[in-house]
């Protein structure tokens, strides 16, 4: 939700830097105009004034916008107008952005920043530099936008345009907030504020307080977050400009919620319904729809819930928004649960679960083609360097032969043994320029398939156990048809719990030691649970560790519980309870993870799995060994350590796990 308000946010500043915002009537005066102007530069002119208030935020009449800047293009190839064909340039370029084609936009803007330059036209090169610095922030090259902003700052403070300065505050804001760089953001934001204040633009100083309130929401300054967008809210209603309102109200909306409190949440998202249903925006009524559905459900409305979250899901399916659809089903599968509707429940989990892999799936596939196209790009620029070098050195070869030749003939014998010496000190410097090109291709190569075996193992964590999870489902079946209700509800929700551990844990590749703990601690419930009681478990965590800001690499202990539970604790006799203790503790600045249960130990687990039909080695753990290969590959041997524990008469009571994970 806060990306969608950002990209809302940018989308109105890129606009804002082209032309101002046009009320409608100076939009009908400009059209009058462009009806008895003369085809020439002046015409030229209005066309890309016109073109550009339909591209604004308010408007957003991508059609209209395209037929007036084709007129620019059009108009300036009837009167060979140069400066006409990059004015059109420049709007194709815009248009691009807004539509989300950054190649293009990129490709005629660069045309128009060596146009500009060429022509000494200081202004057309700002505006071009400035939506440039926009396009390579939402490619992620944060450096390079922020290198053009800070020059273009630096311009326009010579220049004393506040107005100027402050988009460009603003912007620099947005590129700290999107790298959670916070305060530094906040300090852009109040300066941009400042800067809008002095030009008298009340419109854009309530966006730089949007921007302010959202970091104090993200930071949970609840108080300074209403205050500014109360603020914001008030001036975009005095200025009349409905969706800047609708997005703050949806906004206030979020920040109730936040705050637990649902009925203030759900007045505000109300309002902001209207406004979406009076624009042609489905993604955003979507969103505002799914917004009033969980509120409504916090609030126990569950008809009024189930009204706004299928015409939600409607929108969704027809507008084919995958991610807004995943959030749909999530929340009709909390409706149908709160509503103890368990097949419509687990119908729902089901399209969200089929959704979420999807959406793993193709962004994972999109990651490994852009890390092979760039590896071929790199492999074909360095065969071409190659032959250049080659031919060059042939020539030089050629060259060095000619020369030789005279130089022997007139020469005698001392000029033939420095040319042979010449010779040898070539051909060793030749041999130690192909070794350093030879070493530097087996470290880029090394470094390839590093990135490539990360991916790989992002891929196989979000596949982990697949057994266990379907075995869950068919327990929860199995109770469900037993008649077992309430055991089947409890069990529905610490699986529903695991399930949303392990996809947030799976979404990056590390996490906080409290919410690796957290997702062990409700795997082990969901099997003491399903296994009658007969596992007990304790977790320990050194109080010099502060779980909550010491990060590892996720899923890295699961691994190790599930082998201890299924090849240790279920084997033993039945009137014998399982035990399973974790302790964690730091050592020479790792993690010290000790597993550890009272089970039949590796020996006499190693024949039931000979006589068992099921007698691979766990996936699960194999993944983990090779990630920590991976991430401490100098201590390869202290990595993983297993012991057998004895008792007094040297009977196995058990098995010890001990595990170094470097802290990230």
């Amino acid at each position: 939700m806060k990306l969608q308000v950002l990209l809302q946010v940018i989308m109105f500043i890129l606009l804002a830097g082209s032309t101002s915002l046009l009320a409608q009537p100076e939009i009908d005066s400009l059209l009058s105009q462009l009806k008895i102007t003369p085809a020439g530069q002046g015409k030229i002119d209005l066309y890309e004034k016109i073109g550009c208030y339909y591209m604004n935020v308010e408007v957003q009449d991508f059609v209209r916008a395209k037929s007036y800047t084709d007129s620019i293009k059009l108009l300036s190839e009837k009167l060979h107008s140069r400066k006409g064909h990059f004015q059109a340039l420049y709007a194709y370029g815009l248009l691009a952005y807004q539509q989300g084609n950054y190649a293009q936009a990129q490709e005629n803007l660069q045309a128009v920043i060596d146009y500009s330059k060429a022509q000494g036209d200081s202004v057309r090169l700002g505006e071009g530099l400035y939506h440039m610095a926009v396009v390579d922030m939402n490619l992620g090259k944060y450096d390079k936008s922020l290198a053009t902003l800070y020059l273009l700052m630096e311009n326009e403070e010579k220049e004393s345009d506040p107005r100027k300065v402050g988009m460009l505050l603003n912007m620099i804001g947005i590129i700290h907030d999107r790298t959670n760089k916070f305060n530094e953001a906040v300090d852009a934001y109040i300066q941009a504020g400042d800067m809008f204040k002095k030009a008298n633009l009340p419109v854009r100083y309530g966006m730089s307080l949007q921007n302010m309130a959202n970091i104090y929401l993200a930071q949970k300054k609840y108080g300074q977050a209403a205050k500014a967008y109360k603020e914001a809210l008030r001036i975009f209603e005095v200025a009349r400009l409905p969706v800047l309102v609708a997005i703050v109200l949806g906004n206030l909306g979020r920040l109730y919620v936040a705050q637990n409190e649902h009925g203030q949440a759900l007045g505000y998202h109300q309002r902001a319904l209207v406004v979406w249903r009076q624009h042609s925006r489905k993604q955003s009524l979507a969103n505002c729809l799914k917004n009033l559905g969980n509120t409504s459900l916090k609030l126990k409305q569950y008809a009024q819930a189930s009204t706004y979250l299928n015409e939600a899901l409607q929108l969704a399916q027809e507008i084919k928004a995958d991610l807004l659809l995943y959030d749909v089903y999530s929340a009709i599968q909390a409706l149908h649960l709160e509503q103890d509707d368990y097949k419509q429940a687990y119908h729902f989990y089901s399209l969200a679960n089929q959704m979420k892999d999807s959406l793993f799936t193709e962004s994972k596939i999109k990651e490994v083609n852009e890390l092979q196209a760039k590896y071929e790009t790199e492999k074909k620029d360095k065969q071409i360097a190659l032959l250049a070098k080659e031919k060059a050195i042939q020539a030089q070869e050629t060259q060095r032969q000619a020369t030789f030749k005279k130089a022997s003939i007139g020469g005698g014998i001392l000029i033939s043994l420095l040319a042979i010496l010449s010779f040898y000190v070539f051909q060793q410097r030749l041999k130690n320029q192909k070794l350093l090109t030879s070493k530097n291709d087996e470290i880029k190569e090394a470094t390839f398939k590093r990135q490539l075996s990360e991916l790989e193992i992002k891929a196989l964590r979000a596949q982990i156990n697949p057994h266990f999870l379907f075995n869950c489902l068919n327990s929860i079946n199995r109770m469900v048809l037993d008649g077992e209700t309430d055991t089947a509800s409890v069990y529905l929700s610490k699986f529903s719990k695991l399930v949303r551990l392990i996809l947030e844990n799976t979404e990056t590749t590390t996490v906080t030691l409290e919410n690796e703990l957290a997702l062990l601690e409700s795997y082990i419930q969901l099997e003491e649970l399903r296994f009658k009681g007969k596992i007990s478990y304790s977790i320990g965590v050194d109080k010099s560790i502060e779980k909550e800001s010491t990060y590892l690499p996720s899923m890295v202990l699961q691994p190790f519980v599930e082998n201890a539970i299924w090849h240790g604790l279920l084997h033993k006799d039945a009137t014998e309870k399982g035990a399973i203790s974790i302790t964690v503790r730091e050592a020479d600045e790792q993690l010290l993870c000790t597993i550890e249960d009272n089970g039949v130990g590796r020996e006499k687990a190693a024949q039931l799995r000979e006589k068992s039909v099921l007698k691979s080695k766990s996936m699960g753990i194999k993944i983990t060994e090779e990630r920590l290969r991976l991430l401490n590959p100098k201590r390869l041997e202290e990595l993983i350590r297993i012991t057998d524990l004895k008792d007094a008469l040297n009977h196995t009571s058990g098995t010890r796990v001990e595990i170094n994970i470097p802290i990230l």
